[in-house]
């Protein structure tokens, strides 16, 4: 992050304290992806200018999961946070994927299922595909880690 004056700009000014963030590239592009909230704040219309968030509200109110750098830092938090999820479900609410194995557990929950002829749908598919993967536990503990 880089600090500086902030020149007078078509879209005024940022209030003291606050953050400016601005794209580098074309215009029409995006901005890096830094900080995942949820639930997301709530917008009401297409904005132009500023739009004001209480970023250390949101942090006090545990509504910040993830700060990061890039489109694929997110896509891979998002990917990991769906991954825990089946972890917990299989091998209890202290176990995590291992950092950087969120893909190949995806891929390797995903292939036990296709082959037990697995089809999604209902809660009872959930439950089924939980003791589906259960029976191959081996073949996901060493991308799993208990914390």
């Amino acid at each position: 992050m880089e600090e500086r004056f902030v020149k007078p700009r078509k879209c005024g000014y940022p209030k003291p304290g606050g953050v400016y963030l601005e794209s580098i590239g074309d215009a029409g592009g995006t901005l890096p992806i830094i900080v995942v909230l949820d639930p997301p704040i709530p917008v009401d219309h297409f904005h132009r200018g500023w739009v004001y968030v209480d970023l250390s509200g949101s942090i006090a109110a545990g509504n910040v999961q993830y700060v990061g750098t890039s489109v694929e830092s997110a896509e891979d938090y998002k990917l990991r946070s769906a991954m825990d999820k089946i972890a917990h479900d299989i091998f209890g609410d202290d176990a995590r994927v291992k950092p950087g194995q969120a893909t190949k557990f995806h891929d390797a929950a995903f292939r036990i299922l296709e082959a037990a002829g697995w089809k999604p749908g209902s809660t009872a598919a959930a439950l089924q595909a939980r003791g589906i993967l259960r029976e191959q536990v081996t073949v996901l503990a060493p991308m799993v880690e208990v914390v």
